[in-house]
């Protein structure tokens, strides 16, 4: 019921300015008015110490991307940026004010910061267009489509040709490859073209690559193209000679080998992601799905943890959480999950049928009130369902069954057990009282036996001659013998009778068998009484 490949998003990577635009060793110069000076394309003109001065200011976003961001390298990077806009008046360092704010979590701050940048500095369009890309990442992870493409488009309008433009380019085929996905077949064609435009600009950009190897890698799968999945591994081959530092390769990478089953090499590849790159959900995300479908429950509970911790809201990694929390026996713990994701999207389900397998195989008591509880689970989530719940994975003559028709399976399942364990309480029970009527008949039967010695040992006492010379009464001795023997073989019958009950509800079919072949018997040999 999990599935972490759907529509995942890609990390993407938004261009830094790291070394501005001078006359080499041009000093730092004012106008009359105090502004300062630009050459004709509109580039501050500063000095060799005011570019190692904004180079250092970028190596620390790059120390906060390998190493992962806290609130102190976070505040430290922003008042380094603060400090050289302040001093300089670069439009660049203003724009990546926004760009740490944004990496940081600090969304509101970065939507702020973003929106001054464009009111202070129209003239500089090249930190535009970096700005509108990077608002449209942020409108793309919100769910704003429609806006998204708005900002990327006037991106582009900017200066189609240039290098500020290839994070747009990168975006849009990411948008056209979910069109793709969902139906569009126009859309393959215009997610490649975009990327091939990227790519064209600027051969090295990363997210380009990783966005390709990824196109190539649908187009294999949805459209069962095997041969793209040739395609995709060699723009692998060909990002990784680029840079094997960028972690969302090795993630396209395990996709690729997860497809063609090497899980061994895949988990590698998920591991290698992550460990390059602390922050990317989706390497965390896969990894766990993979150690989940195995087994792995501790790695997976792992992995899903640091997933939560970067994306506290995600539905899927929470539902992850509780699935492998479930297969460790900490049960309450998948009960929370499940409770979580129930709170973060109202509109998925899929939370209730894995509260249905809970109930059902894992917390059941194995009593008709524990199948009932299970039963009532099912429905819940059948009347719940969603289109996507009835779709057979494997199509109508497939053996995978869609969830819906397994939850219609399991309700008749759970039924059915009710009305087996009623059925053997029925029949224990009546065990138990043919067993304490043998037990009965048995007492009484010792008991008879026991008068009956006595009433020899008299008689036998009697024809001695009695001490005290009266005379026995033989004939009401004899009548009383005669009694107990009629009442023993009464209760020796009733034993009988008793025995053979119990031999009929325990062995049903032999006892049908037995009772058609008396049933014969007695027919032959029968006397019709008028």
């Amino acid at each position: 019921m999990l599935n972490v490949f759907n529509k995942s998003k890609i990390v993407f990577g938004m261009l830094l300015v790291l070394l501005l635009v001078g006359c080499g060793g041009a000093k730092t110069k004012k106008t009359t008015t105090g502004k300062l000076q630009t050459d004709a394309d509109g580039n501050v003109l500063l000095t060799k110490e005011a570019r190692d001065d904004f180079q250092k200011a970028t190596q620390m976003i790059a120390d906060g991307d390998k190493s992962g961001w806290t609130a102190d390298n976070c505040d430290a990077a922003i008042k380094e940026f603060e400090r050289f806009e302040k001093k300089y008046g670069v439009a660049e360092a203003a724009y990546n004010i926004g760009a740490v704010q944004a990496k940081c979590g600090k969304t509101a701050e970065a939507k702020s910061t973003f929106e001054r940048v464009l009111k202070s500095y129209p003239e500089r369009l090249p930190v535009k267009q970096l700005v509108l890309a990077h608002q449209a990442a942020m409108a793309i992870e919100e769910g704003k489509e429609a806006e998204a493409q708005k900002l990327l488009q006037e991106t582009v309008g900017l200066g189609p040709n240039t290098v500020e433009a290839v994070p747009a380019y990168t975006m849009a085929a990411t948008l056209l490859l979910e069109k793709a996905k969902e139906g569009d077949q126009a859309a393959w064609g215009k997610s490649q073209t975009n990327l091939r435009t990227a790519l064209a600009i600027d051969a090295k950009y990363m997210p380009a690559l990783y966005q390709l190897a990824m196109l190539y890698f649908e187009i294999a799968v949805t459209l069962n193209r095997p041969s793209y999945l040739t395609l995709a591994s060699l723009v692998f081959d060909q990002a990784v000679k680029t840079d094997p530092e960028f972690a969302p390769i090795y993630h396209a990478l395990g996709r690729i080998l997860l497809h063609k089953n090497e899980l061994v090499e895949a988990l590698k590849a998920f591991e290698r992601a992550f460990e390059k790159d602390p922050t990317l959900f989706e390497a965390y995300m896969s990894y766990a799905a993979i150690n989940l479908n195995f087994r792995g429950y501790e790695a997976a509970k792992a992995a899903f943890e640091k997933a939560i911790a970067l994306r506290p809201n995600s539905y899927d990694a929470h539902m992850g959480l509780g699935v492998a929390a479930r297969g460790l026996g900490d049960y309450a713990l998948a009960r929370a999950q499940y409770k979580k994701t129930s709170e973060l999207d109202k509109n998925r389900t899929d939370y209730i049928y894995n509260l249905g397998l809970l109930e059902m195989d894992y917390e059941n008591t194995g009593t008709p009130e524990g199948f009932e509880k299970a039963a009532q689970v099912f429905e819940m989530f059948l009347k719940n369902a969603t289109k996507e719940h009835a779709i057979d994975p494997d199509g109508p003559k497939g053996p995978e069954l869609s969830y819906v028709d397994k939850a219609k399976r399991r309700i008749a399942t759970a039924r059915k057990a009710i009305e087996d364990i009623k059925q053997a309480e029925r029949e224990m029970a009546e065990l138990k009282k043919m067993a304490a009527e043998q037990e009965k008949a048995a007492k009484e039967l010792e008991a008879q036996q026991k008068r009956a010695a006595e009433l020899a040992e008299k008689e036998a006492s009697g024809a001695a001659g009695p001490a005290s010379g009266e005379a026995v009464d033989e004939a009401a001795v004899e009548a009383e013998v005669a009694a107990m023997e009629a009442a023993e073989a009464k209760k020796a019958a009733e034993a009988k009778a008793a025995e053979e009950a119990a031999k009929k509800a325990a062995e049903e079919a032999a006892a049908q068998e037995k009772a058609a072949k008396d049933e014969a018997s007695k027919a032959k040999g029968s006397v019709k009484l008028d």
